[in-house]
């Protein structure tokens, strides 16, 4: 039973494909438009089915067949057919042979350019349908008669001709007349309601979707009018569906919506009515319609040559698709406001405890031109001072002796030892960085510390590193008038390699007795830092391996229920919870220092989603006072109607915005030393106010018990769960 639920589900997403979309509702719609001409309703499913009988017998990836992917080829074709031919038993052994073969076109052509990162969008229709109409004039046993007019057109004239009648009645009407049909052209219903209904349901799906569709045509009809074209073209054939695909493809789809996007429409589409205008030229002479050629032309044309650019800028390719203009968009925008500053490479501070930065980037002493991106450390008491004491012996400074440590992982290639410790208030500018580690973390990324302390370097050229690796002593060895640890990152593996600037991954700032949480910063002269240190409590609730499971027991209202989710990992190697309930999944990552939600799909009645809106982002090192903000998508807080409105202007303005804010409490220290407690707070935004909030508390325990509090203005939810 669920296997022919898959490939039902799989046959109406091959419609919705059409459009880009994986909308079920959207391919059932589409099917039901293309059954206006019954011939052609049929002849697309019966496209559908075969595929699928032929992925099933040869064995091809099921996956693929389920979201469509390899029949909507078909499915063009079968329609294509059914447009211009009579239905008899010849057809129809025709259509099944023709089908295979655009089902074996689509597998290989789809494997040869998903190698150079291109999609394979209609391309294997066009090779089909151009075979068969070139082929079937060579086999006389083959009788295929011409399309009759036989469709719901013929037989309730009424309905069809009361809508073109109405639609006269506006200004530019015979704009309206050949969107619409160019539209209905896509299914190959050349009529007016056939186009209404696909655009008001494409304006359901997606707002963008539509917007695109109407841009783009009519960027393609300016086109042809004020250079005088040949009308002909679109206004016959309604080829103009080009402009369309190419609009939505572009525009929203393989680019991420936004003004640049928009703008390069201006461009492409004129492109794509120079391509149909020459291209028509061309297959006029062999009796060939073009169909979707230009389309595809021009879309691979764009994505290719984009592909090819040094760094991204201002037009950004979709990497993660989610089938909608608008959620392609918001995710987008949403991760670059999260994630814009994360570096693939963590480095942390390498030293254990409170330091104090002396001289910081550009700083006045020794950090200068090619050395500018350095930090040297000192450990300070209350009063400012380094030392205690009379400050003239070096185990007076609070920074002498104490643990360097690796700030990554990586491989030691160059150790320097056996330099003395200077008399405080001299320099041995001889041997200007005293003893030195240098670290290789990745190519072209070393770290250098220097000033080490004679005969404490506890590494060997070659030896592997782990971060957090205790690897010298602090000393003030080199250009150092009083002990401190010299700190740099650089492209080569040399003492006395220039610096380059590099953020720190994750540290807190000290000020006034108050931690304050940066990531991906510059630590700057003056301050205190440290490193985070995680929690055990934090760190064992958030260590989530595969396979580990979490029993909750819910009350939500009056209602009480148990709500199992599983640890599951993805085929690309991304972790998600899975929730038994409700069949709702969210993806989440753990570096060690945070844990953080990334994706959420499924039912927004689940307690699953309520956990992913209050507990967004964690630290997992327990500072009390310690606040964490981040952005969250506005479709977690506003109705659609308000969303819908958003849509629409998204590329070019946002009113609306999430925000996510996080705390620790005080429960760890006034009632119980071995709880930690978690605040947070996730609120939307609409022109700068805040709106629909909702609130989380979480309470970890040292008996592995956990429990949770998440209210907002009209409900409370409270769980509890062991781990």
């Amino acid at each position: 039973m669920l296997s022919i639920r898959n490939y039902l589900k799989g046959g109406f997403l091959s419609y919705s494909q059409i459009f880009f979309s994986d909308s079920l509702w959207l391919g059932v719609v589409l099917m039901l438009v293309s059954f206006f001409d019954p011939g052609i309703g049929v002849s697309g499913v019966i496209a559908v089915v075969t595929c699928q009988v032929c992925s099933r017998f040869f064995a091809f990836n099921k996956a693929a067949i389920f979201n469509g992917a390899h029949t909507y080829n078909a499915l063009l074709l079968g329609l294509a057919m059914g447009s211009f031919y009579q239905l008899s038993l010849s057809y129809f052994i025709v259509l099944v042979i023709a089908s295979i073969l655009t089902f074996f076109l689509t597998v290989w052509i789809a494997g040869r350019l998903y190698l150079i990162g291109l999609p394979f969008l209609s391309i294997p229709f066009l090779v089909a349908i151009w075979i068969l109409l070139l082929g079937l004039s060579n086999f006389s046993g083959i009788k295929l008669v011409s399309k009759t007019f036989f469709s719901f057109q013929a037989w309730f004239p009424g309905i069809f001709q009361s809508l073109s009648n109405a639609i006269d009645y506006f200004p530019c009407k015979d704009i309206i007349h050949i969107y619409l049909r160019s539209l209905g052209a896509i299914i190959f219903q050349f009529n007016d309601l056939s186009g209404l209904i696909i655009a008001l349901v494409l304006l359901w799906r997606s707002r963008m979707a539509f917007a695109l569709s109407i841009y783009g045509f009519l960027i393609g009809y300016a086109f042809y009018y004020f250079l005088e074209g040949d009308f002909a073209q679109i206004v016959y054939s309604y080829i103009g569906f080009n402009f369309i695909l190419t609009a939505i493809a572009l525009g929203g789809y393989f680019i991420v919506p936004s003004k640049r996007s928009h703008l390069l429409l201006f461009f492409v589409i004129p492109v794509n009515a120079l391509i149909l205008s020459a291209l028509h030229t061309v297959f006029s002479q062999f009796h060939l319609p073009l169909y979707s050629l230009p389309f595809n032309l021009i879309v691979l044309l764009m994505i290719g040559a984009l592909q090819m650019r040094q760094y991204t800028h201002g037009l950004q390719l979709v990497l993660l698709q989610q089938h909608s203009p608008e959620m392609n968009h918001y995710k987008s925008v949403y991760h670059s406001k999260r994630f814009a500053k994360d570096i693939y490479y963590h480095l942390f501070l390498p030293v254990i405890g409170e330091w104090h930065i002396s001289q910081g980037h550009s700083g006045s002493i020794t950090h200068k031109d090619a050395y500018q991106y350095a930090w040297d450390f000192d450990i300070t008491d209350e009063s400012g001072r380094t030392y205690n004491g009379s400050g003239l012996s070096l185990a007076d400074y609070y920074c002498y002796e104490r643990p360097v440590t690796a700030p990554a992982a990586g491989y030691i290639v160059t150790v320097m030892d056996g330099v003395s410790d200077n008399i405080i208030g001299q320099e041995n500018l001889n041997n200007n960085w005293g003893n030195t580690i240098i670290i290789k973390h990745a190519e072209g990324l070393y770290s250098k510390l220097s000033h080490l302390k004679p005969g404490s370097i506890k590494v060997k050229e070659g030896s592997y590193v782990i971060g957090g690796e205790i690897i010298a002593n602090s000393g003030s060895s080199g250009r150092s008038p009083e002990p401190h640890l010299h700190f740099q990152l650089q492209a080569n593996p040399y003492i006395g390699s220039s610096t380059i600037l590099y953020p720190i991954a994750y540290y807190l700032v000290k000020k006034e007795g108050q931690y304050a949480f940066h990531a991906f910063d510059i630590p700057k002269e003056g301050e205190t830092v440290r490193n985070i240190i995680t929690n055990p409590l934090l760190a064992n609730f958030f260590d989530l391996p595969d396979g580990k499971e979490l029993n909750w027991t819910v009350v939500d209202g009056e209602r009480e229920y148990e709500n199992k989710w599983s640890v599951c990992l993805a085929a690309d190697g991304r972790k998600y919870l899975y929730c038994h309930l409700t069949g709702a999944i969210v993806y989440f990552y753990n570096d060690g220092v945070l844990f953080y939600f990334t994706d959420f799909y499924g039912s927004h009645k689940s307690y699953l989603y309520k956990f992913y809106l209050v507990f967004q982002k964690v630290l997992l090192g327990y500072y009390n006072g310690v606040n964490i903000e981040d952005a969250l998508m506005p479709h977690f807080f506003f109705n659609p109607l308000i969303m819908y409105i958003q849509d629409f202007i998204a590329p070019f303005y946002h009113f609306t915005s999430g925000k996510y804010q996080f705390r620790f409490d005080e429960l760890g220290k006034s009632q119980n030393s071995g709880s930690i407690a978690i605040q947070t707070k996730s609120e939307g935004i609409m022109f700068g106010k805040s709106r629909n909030g909702i609130k989380g508390e979480m309470q970890l325990n040292e008996d592995s018990t956990c429990k949770i509090e998440i209210t907002n203005a009209k409900s409370k939810i409270i769980a509890a769960c062991g781990y």
